[in-house]
């Protein structure tokens, strides 16, 4: 009888839980329990399998319906509760654990919050991990507990120096350092950079990173526009950010199929980093933005001296975004190109490419201003 092997993920409502769904289920056997919230109007299951087909849908996947439909189980829980409030008795014992839900929130009246999401929540799923008796612990973090170092960051644990840039990193390198205490068998941490849509659809189902600053500039220039009219085709705003700086954007689907990729490959203890080895400038890339929502190209400073209200306004939208545009993060993917190969990672974004994924978004948000309207 041949043995069918079970995971258990966590976030699979979310972006990249919802695309690691169904690259697992496109590229394994596997039995797939997902641990989701249920609402007061929607279950568990009714959640996943929502989530799933939009998202099967947004990247263009037709031929996941059956696996969606008989490997996917949606397991009720909590990640604020011990053990996320379920019952390992009643799930089968899971070769791997993978924990992808996080709060994004990252402001600092905030950090309790945050920290009892990112960090106690990934102790819960430690525990319910162990009570299943995964031998192997998958922990998606992010690229940025790189905090405020630039240059070069090499693949390995996160050391006591490190200077997080708001809540949201601070949260994840505690939780980074939980996993690894835990001690399992095999423990790997992922860490994606600035996740953007799909690689063919452009499509995206969660809307941070690139699309948080986007929106940002979308909310400045209508309230420019209701007060001041079209002021900002005239005048640059000035940006506290670094145009020749490379950032780190890598769609969806690369991150997940890296990281099922390093599963499959059995890849050791270790951690990786899921980041594009091509990348844009902050120039291009906000050229790009401001010729779509036809404003002036920014003026790039380093300080607030001569900063009007609108600036200080604009500079407030994109707090979170200002430790992403200064400076170059050059992350090591070594580890992951030896199992993989070396254009695993690599996805090029000149203008042209960037500006597919930035209309995208942008239609999207239109599209759904009018059925809101």
């Amino acid at each position: 009888m041949t043995h069918v092997p079970h995971h258990l993920v966590t976030g699979a409502t979310g972006f990249v839980g919802g695309a690691l769904v169904l690259e697992l289920l496109a590229r394994t056997d596997a039995e797939i329990h997902c641990v989701v919230r249920p609402r007061e109007d929607l279950s568990a299951d009714d959640r996943l399998r929502t989530a799933l087909a939009t998202a099967a849908a947004s990247y263009g996947i037709t031929d996941l319906d059956e696996a969606i439909a008989t490997r996917c189980h949606a397991v009720a829980g909590d990640l604020t509760a011990e053990a996320c409030g379920v019952d390992a008795a009643a799930l089968p014992e899971v070769e791997q654990v993978w924990h992808v839900a996080a709060s994004l929130a990252y402001e600092e009246h905030r950090r309790e919050e945050i920290l009892r999401d990112n960090l106690g929540g990934t102790q819960h799923v430690l525990e319910l991990a162990r009570a299943l008796k995964s031998p192997t612990f998958n922990y998606v973090s992010t690229a940025y507990v790189a905090g405020d170092r630039t240059g070069f960051i090499p693949a390995e644990r996160v050391g006591e120096g490190v200077v997080s840039n708001n809540a949201y990193e601070h949260s994840k390198i505690q939780a980074e350092r939980a996993v690894y205490a835990a001690g399992f068998e095999r423990t790997r941490i992922f860490r994606p950079s600035i996740v953007i849509g799909h690689s063919r659809t452009f499509a995206a189902t969660s809307f941070t990173g690139l699309y948080g600053f986007v929106k940002g500039l979308q909310k400045a220039r209508s309230e420019v526009r209701a007060t001041l009219g079209d002021m900002l085709v005239f005048r640059p705003l000035r940006l506290r950010a670094t145009e020749d700086a490379l950032v780190n954007f890598i769609p969806v689907d690369l991150v997940v199929s890296a990281a099922v990729g390093v599963a499959l490959a059995d890849g050791p203890t270790d951690v990786y980093h899921l980041a594009n080895t091509e990348q844009p400038t902050v120039g291009d890339t906000l050229a790009e933005l401001c010729d779509q929502l036809a404003i002036k190209h920014p003026q790039y400073v380093d300080s607030t001296d001569e900063f009007t209200l609108i600036d200080e306004r604009v500079d407030e939208r994109v707090e979170f975004y200002r430790s992403y545009v200064n400076g170059t993060k050059d992350f090591d993917v070594a580890n992951v190109q030896k199992l993989l190969g070396d254009d695993v990672l690599g996805h090029a974004l000149p203008r042209e490419r960037l500006a597919e994924f930035i209309g995208w978004y942008l239609e999207h948000h239109r599209a759904r201003k009018g059925k809101n309207a």
